[in-house]
């Protein structure tokens, strides 16, 4: 919640929403000889974030309504922050995107304005009088820390999978790769092996 919000005309604005899934790489890695089979202990639910599947009929279930909890408590945090009836919130929400200008109009927004106008709201709202001297605190990150803010995965996690896109991307890791799996067929198998092009 806010005191005041200040936006551009042309500032994205809203997106009320929740967005949620995972990644199950297990069938993609199995091709290239990696197990991501795991023992699970716990309920049905404790394995669902599990790289190695997708999420079963039980989880899907018990996700969408952790994601329903979720939004609900958006909508619920909008409307108060902006003081407008949940209906009218749930309205302009589903995920849509207005631009500042018109969330301005549909209340979502308090003032149209660029980053002083914020500053002289904010010295109005808290009753300093006087300039004051602006110090920029902007974080210098990498592009990982960023993919965890934005994601909420770990900056190791997304190194880990920058990595592994970046080998299975590699034409000469994946020849790598297939000659371990073709390493590991039983003798006498009845399976083709074509030539791989040298790299």
């Amino acid at each position: 919640n806010a005191s005041a919000i200040v936006a551009q005309p042309t500032t994205l604005t809203g997106s009320i929403g929740v967005f949620g899934g995972k990644i199950a790489l297990g069938e993609a890695l199995a091709r290239v000889g990696v197990d991501l089979r795991q023992v699970g202990v716990g309920s049905d639910y404790a394995s669902a974030f599990s790289l190695g599947s997708g999420l079963t009929e039980d989880q899907r279930a018990a996700f969408a309504r952790w994601m329903d909890q979720i939004y609900a408590r958006f909508i619920g945090r909008v409307s108060e922050g902006r003081r407008l009836p949940v209906e009218r919130v749930e309205s302009l929400a589903k995920g849509r995107v207005w631009t500042g200008a018109q969330a301005r109009e549909l209340g979502l927004v308090d003032q149209i304005g660029g980053f002083y106008d914020a500053v002289d709201r904010a010295r109005a709202l808290s009753g300093v009088n006087q300039e004051m001297r602006l110090k920029w605190m902007a974080s210098e990150g990498s592009p990982f820390e960023a993919f965890e803010r934005l994601f909420g995965v770990s900056a190791a996690s997304a190194r880990t999978l920058a990595a592994s896109a970046w080998v299975l991307g590699d034409p000469r890791a994946q020849a790598l790769l297939d000659e371990m799996a073709w390493s590991r067929m039983p003798p006498g198998s009845a399976a083709v092996r074509a030539p791989a092009p040298a790299y």
